[in-house]
């Protein structure tokens, strides 16, 4: 499939977890994309075309985010976890390969927690790993980034490699149909999970993603102690947002453990 002939479409699954909407392409084995805080499957936009090429891709909206329908309550990791489950159920999807950023990523350590039956690989993207001190001491600056949902140009210009205004313009699209009270909500959820004690009990088959230069290669120790046999690769000139950085290279280094 040439870049240029990939047709993603759009789709609503009735869920369990509330009414998700997902954008797909490709055909074969499945492999499902979970955004980072804020975003939406839009994240992925660069590249479902390369994936597509072997695989039937789902990115998905996350509860809260983008189409998908609206929170009403506190969500945590599980709650998001047994979602991407519910979604895969909605689809007739029995097993799938997963990839997750940010939020994603620690979606994705649950899911081969409590799910590993149902996931062959689960790629952790850009995962963070904080201390409760850490979150302490950042969460002021927390509570501003993600409480006012529009951004500019220069404030997240230093995230990406290359920001263009259309970018600027996804970006705060996603983060206004998300609103302040969700995404600060998700960031409570990433709080209150332990994700140390958590990577340990991984039943599933984990691999692991950075950007050299993103914010969680800083914890690349406890990944290589908690997980020993994970595969990691690290993609060169990247920050937080590798599929946006380097569309090409993510899902190159993707499809070198999928295949």
């Amino acid at each position: 499939m040439a870049l240029e002939n990939c047709v993603i479409t759009d789709g609503f699954a009735a869920t369990k977890s509330g009414r998700i909407h997902y954008r797909e392409a490709g055909t074969g084995a499945p492999l499902i994309l979970l955004h980072s805080n804020g975003c939406s499957a839009h994240e992925y936009e660069d590249v479902i075309a390369h994936l597509a090429k072997t695989r039937r891709v789902i990115a998905w909206d996350m509860p809260g985010h983008g189409d998908s329908e609206p929170l009403m309550k506190h969500w945590s990791i599980p709650d998001y976890a047994d979602a991407v489950v519910d979604l895969m159920d909605a689809l007739g999807i029995d097993r799938a390969s997963v990839a997750g950023s940010s939020v994603g990523g620690t979606i994705c350590v649950d899911l081969g927690v409590r799910y590993a039956a149902r996931f062959d690989w689960l790629f952790l993207v850009e995962t963070p790993i904080r201390s409760l001190q850490d979150w302490l001491d950042g969460w002021p600056g927390i509570d501003i980034n993600f409480g006012v949902p529009s951004q500019t140009f220069e404030q997240i210009a230093q995230r990406f490699r290359k920001l263009t205004p259309a970018k600027l313009t996804r970006w705060n699209c996603d983060r206004n149909k998300a609103g302040s009270k969700t995404m600060v909500g998700v960031m409570w959820a990433l709080r209150d999970y332990d994700v140390l004690a958590n990577l340990a009990a991984i039943k599933g088959k984990p691999a692991v993603i950075y950007g050299d230069v993103g914010p969680t290669i800083a914890g690349a120790a406890h990944f290589e102690r908690l997980l020993p046999d994970a595969p990691s690769i690290t993609l060169a000139d990247c920050g937080h947002f590798p599929m946006a950085d380097d569309p090409e290279a993510f899902a190159t280094a993707l499809n070198s453990i999928l295949t």
